[in-house]
Order: C-alpha cells, then sequence, then structure tokens
C-alpha cells in the first residue's frame, strides 16, 4: 500500500469515528428528549433509540480500533520504494 493511500485511510476512518461519536451524542439526546418515563422507542420516530446507542457504541469502538491499527501498523503496511 503506498503512503497516500495509507493516510487517506487514516483521515477517512478518523472522520467516520468522529461522525459516529456525534451520532452517539444525537441518540443520547433524542433518548432524553423523545421517549417516555421507561421506554427506549422514540415518541416522535417509533424506533428503537436503545438498539440505535448500542449499535453506535460498537462501530465506534470498531473504528477506533481500526484507526489504531493503521496508526501501529503503519511501517508494515507502506511499501517502501
Amino acid at each position: 500500500m503506498s503512503d497516500r493511500v495509507h493516510t487517506v485511510l487514516i483521515i477517512l476512518s478518523s472522520f467516520a469515528v468522529l461522525c459516529a461519536g456525534l451520532s452517539m451524542v444525537s441518540v443520547q439526546v433524542s433518548l432524553k428528549y423523545e421517549t417516555g418515563a421507561d421506554s427506549c422507542l422514540s415518541l416522535v420516530s417509533g424506533r428503537d433509540l436503545c438498539a440505535d446507542y448500542r449499535f453506535m457504541k460498537w462501530a465506534t469502538g470498531g473504528l477506533f480500533v481500526l484507526v489504531t491499527l493503521l496508526i501501529v501498523l503503519s511501517k508494515q503496511l507502506i511499501n517502501k520504494k
């Protein structure tokens, strides 16, 4: 893999971690303001917000691990000419 491709992968993966983290915050706000007393169902959209939050936690964690591996293994992944 070339140096440019590796750098682009790190940047795109970092951006995906940021988006997933912001999505978690959005779901938390929805959980606070759009649900009843002990419910995970949104009163506005009818979606299961707890399932969305669990998914975004796993997605953020997985993407963070991917970025970390790309950075740590950069010397092995980049082909030197």
